[in-house]
C-alpha cells in the first residue's frame, strides 16, 4: 500500500471526512431519538388508556371519589364567566378569546433578473419596490434598500394575546389549564358592536385605531378576534388525571375510550413518520454531501 499515496488522498479530504461524520452521527441521533420517543410516546398512551375509567360527570358531583385517577368524561363545556374585552364591546362564553394585533407599514420586495449581456462573475440585478400592508410583527424599515420614505414604527403599542376562561367545567368536573390549553379549533368573531371608545373604529369585523377605518396610515392598528370552545359547541371527549398532571387527551366530539385511543395513536404516527422522513432526507443530504 502506497501509504504516501494515503496521507495526500487524507490531506485534501480530511474536512469533507469529518463534516460527514459528524452530520452521519447527527442524523443516527436524531433517528433513534425520534424512535424513542415514538415508543416511550405509545407506552405512555397505553398505560393511559388502561388506567382510564369512563364516568358520569353529569348526575351527583363524586369528584372526591375520582381524586388522583384517570377519567374519560363526554359532555358539554360550561365556561362559568364569559371573557371580555370591554374596549371592544367583545364578551364570549369560550374557553379562549384570541386578539390578534396588526400594524400598517411599509413591506419591501424585490425581483431578481440575470444580467446575460454582463461578465459570469457579476451579480445579477435587483429591483426594489415598496407597499403599505398590515403585519403582525415590526417591519425593520432600516434594512430597507432605499430608507427615504419608507419608515415604520420601531415598535407596537400592543400586542397579540390570548385570554383562557378561568373556570371551565364538563358536568361537575373542573378542567385544568393543561386540558384547557388544547382547545385550538378557532373561529373568527365577525361583531357590529362598535364599540363605546370614539378612537376605536369597526369595520366588516375589524377594529382599527387610527384616524379613518377605511384610509389607514402608516402605523394604525388593526384589531381582529377569534374564540375557541364556545359553550354551545358539539361535546368534547377530554381524558385526564383530575390532579395537575401533564398527561391529558382532548377532543372535540363524543368519543368512546376505544375511539380516543385510536385518535391519539394514529396522531402520533403521523408525527413518527414526519420525524422519518426528515431523517431520510438529512441522509440523502450527507450521501450528496459524500459524492462531493
Amino acid at each position: 500500500m502506497d501509504w504516501t499515496a494515503v496521507k495526500h488522498q487524507f490531506k485534501q479530504s480530511w474536512l469533507t471526512t469529518v463534516l460527514s461524520l459528524i452530520l452521519f452521527s447527527g442524523v443516527t441521533y436524531f433517528l433513534i431519538w425520534a424512535e424513542g420517543k415514538t415508543i416511550e410516546s405509545n407506552l405512555m398512551l397505553e398505560e393511559l388508556v388502561s388506567a382510564a375509567e369512563s364516568i358520569d360527570v353529569h348526575t351527583g358531583d363524586d369528584s372526591a371519589r375520582y381524586e388522583g385517577r384517570v377519567v374519560h368524561i363526554v359532555g358539554p363545556l360550561r365556561v362559568m364567566e364569559p371573557i371580555s374585552e370591554p374596549d371592544y364591546n367583545i364578551h364570549v362564553q369560550a374557553v379562549k378569546l384570541r386578539k390578534r394585533v396588526q400594524m400598517y407599514q411599509w413591506i419591501e420586495e424585490t425581483t431578481e433578473q440575470a444580467n446575460f449581456l454582463s461578465e459570469p462573475a457579476e451579480e445579477s440585478q435587483k429591483t426594489y419596490w415598496y407597499h403599505k400592508d398590515w403585519r403582525d410583527y415590526v417591519v425593520d424599515s432600516a434594512l430597507f434598500y432605499i430608507r427615504p420614505g419608507h419608515h415604520n414604527p420601531t415598535s407596537i403599542p400592543m400586542f397579540s394575546e390570548t385570554h383562557i376562561a378561568e373556570s371551565v367545567k364538563v358536568g361537575w368536573l373542573h378542567l385544568g389549564l393543561d386540558v384547557k390549553r388544547k382547545v385550538n379549533d378557532y373561529y373568527e368573531i365577525w361583531s357590529d358592536s362598535r364599540p363605546e371608545r370614539s378612537d376605536i373604529k369597526l369595520h366588516s369585523g375589524f377594529y382599527y385605531h387610527g384616524e379613518s377605518a377605511l384610509q389607514h396610515n402608516i402605523g394604525d392598528l388593526r384589531i381582529h378576534f377569534s374564540y375557541a370552545g364556545r359553550e354551545d359547541d358539539i361535546p368534547y371527549s377530554p381524558q385526564y388525571f383530575p390532579t395537575a398532571d401533564p398527561i391529558s387527551l382532548f377532543r372535540k366530539g363524543s368519543y368512546s375510550l376505544k375511539q380516543l385511543f385510536e385518535l391519539e395513536k394514529h396522531a402520533a404516527n403521523i408525527h413518527t413518520w414526519k420525524y422519518r422522513l426528515l431523517g431520510f432526507v438529512q441522509f440523502s443530504k450527507f450521501n450528496g454531501f459524500q459524492a462531493v
